[in-house]
């Protein structure tokens, strides 16, 4: 098995100073908070639809999930169908009703439908349960950086944190998801050449599942990892995937059918990701049935069995891409959280409470330092779980499970019925939450019994509520009066569309980096040429795809001849 060296570390710096340049890039792109925190509603749905499923998972899924894949087998698939799902029901249910909402963060809808006493209570919950979640993706990270380079964990979490926090604070939204294009280009290309070359060491798929071991093939009814498990994670993530950070890039195109697209294609690509991602750990776990002996100074060996992979079937410079790959996913997750949470914290908190009549500049600022508070409360949180040596799947599994099933059912059921009451939602939220807290620090329930217990309670305080529906408030009789009305090209003509230089800057951005990857042809030996190749090639296809992409979007064509009709 390899260990990273000089040339994969030249390509992981690359990789950030890229980074780096996307922040630089788009800061001319943020003359206003509704540019910083949703883009001015004009990101390509192409483009927000990337940045949703890069957000969608992390260096987790290479960590935590692939420990699972290595332990337990084809179950990670089912999981992660599961996200596949939820995003279905974003397509035909909640990506178009976000969009309808016409509003800069998931707060403000709150505050619209259930009143402010339900906006500063989710805001202040959510943004400390996320940066437990935020924390633990950080963490994954460094677990996996470390362990390829044999780096400091807390090092690595320093330097990594300081990355992201930088194109996040100088970008806003657009940093985010143009960050996550060029991301997914990373990602996907390399997904795709590690799994070929990890079943070419086995013979393939048959070969991969005649050496499974029996209970690795197949997923039992019952227990932990079982059919009734699965079932739960896609009723769990349902909730994940159409709140939060997911739904802020459905209101952060131009329409309902931007919004839509944006849904469909995260569910289309999590359905590839959910056969590509864990077939490398399933080949190492027929390779090394036991990485405890490889590596036995870490906690959960099996967390690491990615690095394994892609040490053991990748050449030089490919490692330092899988490292970027890494990098990547995981500042796709976080930086959607630290704009989401700064987002709340100058908005929702800062100008709710204190600033009612702050500029937009005066937004954009604070934006600005409440991302960097955030990003470093979340550094810190790291540093201490790795000093404690924490399991990553099991803390990203309590406080997701804890966040998806007390803010979800009130903020979905919120937008679909009309006829609650303003104090529904924070009744609702408390019930799933006090459930939640008792059964992960009191009474140990597992997640079968988590989402048992909580959701039914739940869902019975919400709709019970509706008998108590005496008055419609003001707030919800203008959402949902929204909610009914399509979004019009009038709305965005002001806002400028973007999608032309967009493209065209990640067209270049992801051609350099398939030009680039053909340099690793001088360090490496002849066997290891067609792997860089097909990875180059891949590569380079995405980048001339994305040269031919329209530059001008439907609505803006729209709206120019609404212009021209005019004069």
């Amino acid at each position: 098995m390899l260990v990273a060296n000089s040339t994969d570390y030249i390509v992981i710096l690359c990789y950030i100073l890229l980074m780096i340049g996307v922040g630089l890039y788009v800061m001319r792109f943020n003359n206003s908070a509704s540019e910083y925190f949703r883009g001015g509603s004009r990101i390509p749905w192409l483009v927000a639809g990337l940045s949703a499923f890069m957000s969608g998972f992390s260096a987790w899924t290479f960590t935590g999930g692939a420990g699972v894949a290595y332990s337990s087998g084809v179950v990670v698939i089912g999981l992660y169908l599961g996200a596949c799902l939820s995003y279905l029901l974003g397509y035909y249910v909640f990506a178009s009703r976000w969009r309808r909402t016409r509003i800069s963060t998931v707060m403000e809808y709150l505050s619209d439908r259930f009143g402010p006493m339900t906006h500063q209570t989710f805001s202040w919950a959510t943004i400390l349960f996320q940066l437990f979640t935020s924390a633990a993706m950080l963490y994954g990270l460094s677990l996996f950086v470390s362990t390829a380079c044999q780096f400091s964990v807390t090092a690595t979490i320093l330097i990594t944190g300081a990355v992201i926090l930088f194109y996040s604070v100088l970008g806003g939204l657009w940093a985010v998801v143009v960050a996550d294009f060029l991301q997914a280009s990373i990602l996907l290309p390399f997904c795709i050449v590690l799994a070929a070359a990890s079943l070419m060491h086995v013979g393939g798929f048959s070969g991969l599942i005649h050496s499974l071991p029996q209970h690795m093939k197949s997923i039992p009814v019952h227990g932990e990892f079982g059919w009734i498990y699965v079932v739960c994670w896609a009723v769990m993530v349902s909730f994940g995937y159409n709140t939060s950070a997911m739904a802020q890039r459905y209101f952060s195109v131009e329409d309902e059918r931007a919004a839509k697209h944006v849904a469909l294609l995260c569910s289309g690509l999590f359905f590839l990701g959910s056969f590509l991602w864990f077939i490398p750990p399933m080949v190492v776990r027929i390779i090394y049935p036991d990485l405890h002996a490889i590596w036995p100074h870490l906690s959960n060996p099996n967390e690491a069995s990615y690095v394994a992979a892609s040490l053991t079937f990748l050449p030089h410079g490919l490692i330092g891409v899988m490292l970027a790959a890494m990098f990547s996913a995981t500042m796709a997750n976080l930086s959607a959280n630290f704009n989401l949470k700064s987002a709340i914290l100058s908005k929702d908190i800062y100008q709710t409470l204190f600033r009612p009549q702050a500029s937009e500049r005066e937004l954009l600022i604070t934006g600005a330092i409440m991302t960097v508070l955030v990003g470093g409360i979340t550094i810190a949180l790291a540093a201490i779980m790795a000093a404690r040596g924490e399991s990553i799947f099991q803390v990203m599994m309590t406080f997701n499970t804890l966040i998806s099933l007390s803010y979800g059912p009130p903020a979905l059921l919120g937008l679909v019925f009309r006829r609650t009451p303003w104090w529904s939602g924070i009744a609702t939220f408390a019930t799933g939450l006090v459930l939640g807290m008792l059964g992960d620090f009191v009474f140990s329930w597992t997640f079968i019994e988590q989402i048992v217990f909580v959701l039914p309670p739940a869902f019975t305080v919400f709709f019970l509520s509706m008998l108590f529906d005496r008055q419609e408030s003001a707030g919800r009789a203008n959402l949902f009066k929204r909610l009914n009305t399509p979004i019009d090209p009038s709305e965005i003509s002001d806002a400028p569309d973007f999608s032309g230089p967009v493209f065209r800057f990640l067209s270049r951005a992801v051609a350099g980096i398939g030009l680039a990857s053909l340099l690793l042809l001088i360090p490496n030996p002849p066997a290891a040429r067609m792997t860089i190749i097909s990875f180059s090639a891949i590569t380079l296809a995405v980048a001339a795809s994305l040269w031919f992409i329209p530059a001008g979007t439907r609505s803006s064509r729209n709206v120019l001849k609404m212009a021209q009709d005019k004069s």
